[in-house]
């Protein structure tokens, strides 16, 4: 399954979990998680599914 796929199921999961909640203030929380899912999948469509990494450069200890 590609990455867009997993991340789309995942929306779709905390879409569910958003509706099923008991707690009204639950819901928000499954909507923002849902939303942030499907930009990563908008992102991943676009083919930008690679891992993204900053590195840092490392000090050198010359005493």
């Amino acid at each position: 399954m590609s990455p867009n796929n997993i991340y789309r199921n995942n929306a779709q999961d905390c879409l569910r979990m958003a509706q099923a909640a008991e707690d009204e203030r639950d819901k928000p929380f499954w909507l923002t998680l849902a939303q942030s899912w499907l930009r990563l999948a908008e992102h991943a469509a676009r083919g930008g599914d690679e891992v993204e990494t900053h590195e840092f450069p490392v000090a050198s200890d010359t005493h």
